[in-house]
């Protein structure tokens, strides 16, 4: 008789960042893909697969049921990113130390481009996308070394995204009053064509687009839907870059009945760099097919600084100009926008307050300003190298997640710096952010009363303690720079 193989397990860790950080929030409801994807394909192939993630079920080397299921796998695959590093490290360490035979395996943008420093905490690292050499790994064809994962060059080879295989899905889904009120993450693309020095996403995935078919990316909504999700939130960089492809999935999804938010350019409407000819059509169907919420990378309303960051807006006129008529026009046809920019060393408080003063003047209901950033791979990462103050590496990735000012250089410095960046979401989220355009808004949506009203409870709730939780770690992260200044100075 012919004995079956032993079903080999493989489990997926994310690994959270520092506690206080504004994204703490948001990261909660919305987890990568990476290792969902992953293990969405290795169930597909019969391998026992889970995935935890630390930002929806706490400390993971706190919970010893969750230690002693890692420790009995055949392959931990833990996925990093910048400022989640160190705490992946951490994991993997624990892991090791308690169960040496199992194979650890790292994945992600950080391990793309700092393999040799994640090679010291684990067994395999992974360079790229790991589709596919996945099965390698979780086979144990592959037990070590640096591999080259290459880019998926047909996604719908890709499976539909299982994200029960999360554990503690069904607690995120019920801090929902209803499961139709979640926004299912789901990411349709891979890549960007434009290349801004600070960014991570064309230096791991490309400046080609690759694409999932329409009748791919609409099965798999369908099938989503009959699971009773009735709201999603593409991840893609850049949901309209192929305005074809755009077009199609739209009639596609209009039928439906659902609702969507994506992340898209302040100028997609425009057809030409001329700003001459815009894309009403587009937009029409945007709103028709369920566009709800557009998460915009504004980044800056300033020329020079447009410029210096390669960050490619059509037309000709003030920037501010431009950005104001955008953001109308996308108000006009009925969308929520999201704001998010960007400080860099060259501004200073006048260019915070330009920011706020600009979200308020144009309506934006959210509101976003993060830390010009240098992350590993990236042009801004060799530029500020010799700047850099927090360099205690591994330790320091904690820091580098657009919260944290990592450099002393520049027209504000470190302390004033943080100080400027949480003033300004203060003075933003002084009524909580309601405009009388966001209220009328918030009650249009088609859900019952009372959802509305605890949703909306449950948002000014979340703000007040994200800005709370921020206010603590800001005092933190400036008296840690100060004790590193005065050893510097003793030194």
């Amino acid at each position: 008789m012919t004995r079956m193989a032993k079903t080999r397990k493989i489990r997926f860790v994310e690994p959270s960042g520092r506690p206080g950080r504004p994204f703490n929030a948001w990261i909660r409801k919305w987890p990568l893909l990476g290792p969902i994807t992953l293990a969405s394909i290795l169930e597909a192939r019969g391998y026992d697969v889970a995935v935890y993630n630390e930002n929806l079920s706490g400390s993971l080397l706190e919970k010893p049921e969750v230690l002693e299921d890692l420790c009995s796998a055949d392959v931990v695959g833990v996925s990093i990113m910048t400022p989640t590093a160190n705490r992946g490290y951490q994991i993997a360490d624990a892991v090791r130390q308690r169960a040496p035979d199992v194979t650890i395996a790292f994945g992600g943008v950080h391990a793309t481009f700092c393999p040799e420093e994640a090679r010291q905490h684990g067994d395999v690292v992974v360079r790229g996308e790991g589709d596919t050499v996945i099965e390698d790994i979780a086979s144990g064809r592959i037990t070590r070394g640096i591999v080259r994962g290459e880019p998926v060059p047909d996604l719908d080879v890709l499976p539909t995204l299982n994200h029960a295989l999360m554990h503690d899905f069904d607690a995120l889904l019920s801090q929902c009053r209803r499961r139709e009120h979640y926004e299912l993450p789901v990411m349709t693309s891979r890549g960007c064509p434009f290349g801004c020095e600070y960014c991570t996403v064309t230096r791991m995935f490309g400046r080609k687009v690759r694409r999932q078919s329409v009748d791919k990316v609409h099965a798999d909504i369908r099938r989503h839907a009959e699971r009773g999700f009735r709201r999603f939130f593409f991840y893609d960089d850049n949901f309209t870059t192929d305005r074809r492809w755009s077009r199609d999935l739209l009639e596609r999804m209009e039928p439906m009945g659902l609702r969507f938010n994506a992340q898209v350019r302040v100028d997609f409407h425009w057809k030409d760099g001329h700003r001459r000819r815009r894309d009403d059509a587009l937009l029409r169907a945007m709103r028709r097919a369920g566009g709800d919420v557009f998460y915009v990378g504004y980044e800056t309303i300033d020329d020079a600084t447009a410029k210096q960051w390669h960050k490619g807006y059509s037309g000709e006129g003030q920037l501010t100009t431009r950005l104001m008529e955008d953001t109308h026009i996308l108000h006009d046809n009925g969308f929520w926008i999201h704001g998010m920019f960007v400080l860099g060393p060259q501004h200073d408080e006048r260019t915070a307050d330009r920011i706020v003063g600009f979200a308020r003047r144009s309506g934006l209901e959210t509101l976003q300003i993060s830390v010009l950033t240098p992350f590993p791979g990236t042009p801004l990462m060799e530029q500020f190298r010799p700047h850099l103050t927090f360099t205690e590496f591994p330790g320091d990735w904690d820091y580098y997640d657009g919260t944290h000012c990592v450099y002393n250089h520049g027209k504000l410095g470190i302390e004033r710096l943080q100080k400027v960046l949480l003033d300004a979401h203060r003075q933003f989220y002084r009524w909580g952010g309601v405009s009388v355009r966001r209220l009328r808004k918030f009650f249009e949506q088609k859900v019952g009363m009372a959802d509305k009203l605890a949703l909306m409870w449950k948002n000014t709730r979340i703000a007040h303690k994200t800005l709370q939780a921020w206010k603590e770690e800001t005092a933190t992260f400036i008296e840690t720079f100060r004790a590193r200044a005065l050893l510097a100075v003793d030194g």
